[in-house]
Parts: structure tokens; sequence; C-alpha cells
């Protein structure tokens, strides 16, 4: 297991509790991919934040 890490300024660090059987998909998408997981975290986020702020951005 990696040791602890500085986060960079800007940045913070969160842990989130997966079932299982998806933390070990994602573990391994992101070795498949050749991309950290935190990489492809990020990446689904930023994805989800855009789709949610177009969805609350259309007039009614």
């Amino acid at each position: 297991m990696a040791g602890y890490q500085k986060v960079p300024p800007g940045h913070r660090r969160v842990q989130v509790d997966l079932p299982l059987e998806l933390a070990e998909w994602l573990q391994g998408f992101a070795e498949l991919s050749h991309r950290t997981v935190t990489d492809v975290v990020r990446r689904l986020v930023e994805e989800e934040r855009r789709r949610v702020a177009a969805n609350w951005s259309r007039p009614e």
C-alpha cells in the first residue's frame, strides 16, 4: 500500500466507501486504462458535474 502523500494546494483528499465489487472494478479499470483511480474518478465526477449544470441551466 502506498504511503500518505501530501495533497497539492487547491486539492482536497476525500475518502469514499464502496461495495467491494465496485471498488475492485474501479481499480481494475484504472489499471487496464493505464490511469490512476484518482484520474478515473476525477473524469467521472467532472462529466457528471457538467451534465447536472446543463440540466439545471435549461429554461423551464
